[in-house]
């Protein structure tokens, strides 16, 4: 007799479930915290910013939260009443130390704010100049596999200031298509 699993295949496929995730983000070092928060949608086939006529919308409070989804344009209101608890820190700053200066990212901050740049500068409509889109995607690449990069980036001869540069980029090209409410 065949072996038969016994787990069930729901059919027909149930859907991902999306949800709303509060992300704060630090840029001044100096700063002890999230200087600035946004929410993102995620579970669904792309994860996505809050947006209000072709803008990132950013706050200053989480209690703001609800104000800025109230704001928005793109379909996230449905999802429900936005969360209080911090899902995601994206903090700039240390990821920019780190990659100006460290040869690992233990904690996987690196990888996280390249993820969250990638959906904030998809929602901005910005197009991420190629020489830094392949520098990023290389990057995300090794610290999907391992926190060690410096090696990385010597043995493939690629420029920590060129990586900086990439992610400040990034930052700039968020920040002029950002509504802060």
């Amino acid at each position: 007799m065949l072996g038969m699993s016994s787990d069930f295949v729901q059919f027909p496929p149930q859907k991902v479930q999306e949800e709303l995730y509060l992300v704060g983000f630090r840029v001044d070092p100096n700063a002890e915290g999230p200087e600035l928060f946004t929410l993102i949608a995620s579970g669904g086939e792309n994860d996505r910013p809050l947006v209000a006529k072709g803008r990132v919308l950013f706050f200053r409070k989480p209690k703001d939260a609800a104000l800025a989804l109230a704001q928005s344009d793109n379909d996230m209101k449905r999802l429900g009443q936005p969360p209080t608890e911090l899902a995601l820190f994206c903090d700039v700053a240390e990821v920019l130390h780190l990659v100006n200066a460290k040869q690992e990212d233990p904690d996987g901050l690196i990888l996280e704010c390249i993820g969250c740049f990638d959906d904030l500068v998809r929602a901005a409509k910005v197009n991420v100049p190629a020489e830094y889109m392949s520098l990023l995607s290389a990057m995300s690449e090794r610290l999907m596999e391992s926190n060690e990069f410096g090696s990385f980036l010597a043995d493939k001869g690629l420029d920590r200031e060129k990586l900086e540069d990439a992610l400040m980029w990034c930052v700039g090209a968020v920040a002029v298509k950002a509504t802060v409410v």
